[in-house]
């Protein structure tokens, strides 16, 4: 896998896609990988968290990455329901990224929250080979099902609660603003990569977008790595190896590091966390990300964001005294959607062809061409929205 991200553009605006991660070491033996072998695990004392009961257990998860395989051993007992949209022939490239992703997040033996249950959605790497069949292809209205926009709808309408894309992608897309509008009105985490280029990267990451949690890399010494990219789109930091990976393509295990390997991390300790304080709203939960970062002078810049996660922090900190008001609603310099947009989304008074894939959608402006509209596959209520209605 290259440190170069790889872009796979369908159509325009789709998202690129490609693994994030950095092969530094020479494979070795294929012995069972343990939580001795990956540093995150010692680093932020998950044997503690797990001793007390902290596992991330109620939460659903959602991973879309490359193929998962659900009979390593690293993932045996694993709670993971393969929930791809279309067909894809994968490559032992991406592979191996996909089930190490899922690995990170809950392997019984090194699982940042074990006890969550994982939704796997592969997308194609074409910097790996990886083939879209035709069922990937039509009856999207423009977009096909192989492109993350499509997929983070369907994990959102499969009740996802925490979504982790550790991939490239490309912003810009008309869809994808009313997508993470969906996200940020529902309440649903989204977690990106920032990537691998060493260099401000918000318009290769998901992380450029408003409410969108973008991770960072940073060593066992606790310092932001150099490959590591930066933005005014970054969140947090965790760290981004040396992680112990199965290789697909020689059957052994290596050494990798990568903005791919930190998201899962960050979004493992937002399951534990959702666990730990149910009654919490994710806006809450955002707030405690954002207010226990370890940056000295708890300020933001962009290259750790607020700084390195603190799992213990959160686990310690209740966030029911922060406001239910999302810290990442405008992010440095501005980014969208803005607040009024996803009220919008929120009311209903989008045009419903600027909605992908999005099951729990319904029309409540006042044009009345929808009605008759044939591209219009959503419930259509005219003049129902709360914004018509507002004392």
């Amino acid at each position: 896998m290259s440190v170069k991200n790889c872009a796979v553009v369908a159509v325009a605006g789709a998202l690129a896609v490609g693994a994030v991660s950095i092969p530094v070491v020479p494979a070795h033996a294929a012995d069972p990988i343990t939580a001795t072998d990956q540093a995150y695990f010692a680093y932020y004392g998950l044997d503690q968290a797990r001793a007390k009961g902290y596992t991330g257990k109620g939460v659903t998860v959602a991973i879309i990455d490359g193929e998962v395989d659900t009979s390593a051993a690293e993932l045996k007992g694993a709670d993971i329901s393969l929930r791809s949209t279309c067909t894809i022939s994968s490559s032992s490239g991406s592979k191996t990224h996909g089930t190490t992703v899922a690995s990170i997040l809950v392997s019984d033996s090194y699982g940042v929250s074990p006890g969550s249950s994982l939704l796997a959605y592969q997308i194609p790497f074409s910097n790996q080979g990886d083939q879209a069949t035709d069922d990937c292809f039509g009856n999207g209205g423009g977009v096909s099902k192989k492109e993350p926009l499509w997929v983070l709808n369907q994990a959102m309408n499969d009740g996802a609660q925490i979504v982790n894309l550790s991939a490239s992608s490309t912003a810009g897309d008309d869809g994808m603003k009313w997508t993470i509008a969906r996200a940020m009105s529902r309440g649903v985490i989204l977690v990106a990569a920032a990537g691998n280029d060493g260099q401000d990267n918000d318009v290769e990451s998901l992380s450029g977008w408003s409410g969108v949690v973008g991770v960072a890399a940073i060593g066992a010494d606790g310092n932001r790595q150099d490959y590591s990219s930066w933005g005014q789109g970054v969140t947090t930091a965790a760290i981004g190896g040396p992680v112990a990976v199965r290789d697909y393509a020689s059957g052994q295990v290596s050494q990798e590091y990568g903005t791919s390997f930190s998201a899962p991390v960050v979004a493992g300790v937002l399951a534990l966390a959702k666990q730990r304080w149910p009654e919490a709203t994710s806006n809450q939960l955002l707030q405690l990300l954002v207010k226990t970062g370890l940056n000295p002078d708890h300020g933001w810049n962009q290259y750790t964001g607020f700084g390195g996660i603190d799992p213990g922090a959160i686990l310690n900190t209740d966030p029911s005294q922060f406001p239910d008001e999302n810290p990442l609603a405008q992010k440095q310099g501005g980014s969208s959607p803005t607040p009024e947009e996803v009220r919008q989304y929120a009311d209903g008074v989008v045009d419903p062809a600027s909605i992908v894939n999005d099951n729990s959608y319904t029309y409540r402006g006042v044009d009345e061409s929808k009605l008759n509209d044939s591209l219009n596959v959503y419930p259509t209520h005219l003049g129902t929205s709360p914004r018509y209605h507002a004392k």
